[in-house]
């Protein structure tokens, strides 16, 4: 197979690496393309230059006895020439995905075949955060070991969701992290897509910072049937975006009745004093509170960073 490849390859990494073995792996005839000192000025990056780049391929491929298998070309804007040569398969990163899915429709309007789009795999690095050139250069990894204190932002101020991250991130990692968190105004208890959707916008809204948790509860609706659900949308700084959800339950008829007509669970479940904060689940179960189940939704939402093969 004609194969093709692209990137910047800055620091040359294991990400890269694994990007240009799936190509090999593949292919028999591989393209990788470089993007130039020009072309990376223009989209407003930095990086090595050009030559140092492709020097760092090259040695590469000689340790892997590649060298003479593969061709290396300047990239001079995104698609290179893998909108007009003959390929069988272009190699790409999840985060490049929706590229290559250009350069397919690109290919189609001018009466060209559609290449097959082969996905790598993540290579994340031991903090559940996808390897770049940028982390390393910025001295926050080496390798795949996390050497410098992370930033996690909670995007609510409830006190059992603080407290549930908290608890699964610390359970997870074993270095330094520092833990913030921001209010966030909702309008209405959420139902069915709104709650994953209102999960996924509260991790849009914390800057500068490696991990940024949204989790979100509202009632969903199955077969006829209405649950009461957590669902957690987690986006890291390079905008990995994973989810979960926590156990659920089913929602009273009566209750539903009150959501519907527009009230907070907190205002339609008749709680004693103090146990709004233990959540649906302590009322009805008088055993279990949301602070447990909560916890369960952050862990499945991590569970994709827990395993580099995933």
């Amino acid at each position: 197979m004609k194969v093709c490849v692209a990137g910047s390859f800055d620091a040359l990494h294991l990400g890269h690496k694994t990007l240009l073995r799936k190509a090999f792996e593949i292919g028999n005839e591989i393209y990788i393309g470089v993007t130039t000192d020009e072309f990376i000025k223009k989209i407003g990056k930095k990086a090595r230059s050009y030559e140092k780049r492709v020097k760092q391929i090259q040695k590469f491929l000689n340790d892997e006895n590649l060298q003479g298998k593969a061709t290396i070309m300047p990239l001079n804007d995104f698609y290179g020439n893998a909108i007009e040569e003959d390929y069988d398969a272009i190699v790409v990163s999840p985060e490049s995905y929706s590229r290559a899915r250009e350069i397919n429709d690109i290919r189609k309007r001018k009466g060209m075949k559609e290449i097959e789009i082969v996905i790598a795999p993540l290579i994340l690095a031991d903090d559940g955060i996808p390897i770049s050139s940028s982390r390393i250069k910025n001295g926050e990894i080496d390798g795949t070991k996390r050497i410098k204190e992370m930033r996690v932002c909670i995007a609510s101020k409830n006190e059992v969701k603080i407290e549930a991250v908290k608890q699964i991130f610390n359970e997870i990692f074993d270095f330094p992290i520092k833990y913030e968190s921001i209010d966030i105004k909702t309008k209405k208890q959420p139902f069915n897509t709104a709650i994953l959707n209102g999960a996924i916008k509260r991790s849009k809204a914390c800057k500068n910072c490696d991990y940024c948790v949204g989790i979100e509860a509202g009632v969903a609706k199955y077969n006829n049937i209405y649950f009461i659900e957590q669902d957690v949308a987690i986006r890291d700084k390079l905008n990995y975006v994973t989810y979960g959800k926590s156990p659920a339950f089913q929602c009273p008829i009566w209750l539903l009745d009150e959501l519907k007509k527009g009230k907070e669970m907190k205002e339609a479940i008749p709680f004693k004093k103090g146990e709004e904060k233990k959540g649906a689940i302590w009322f009805f179960s008088n055993k279990m509170d949301r602070l447990e189940l909560t916890k369960t939704g952050v862990f499945m939402a991590m569970i994709p960073r827990l395993r580099k093969n995933f």
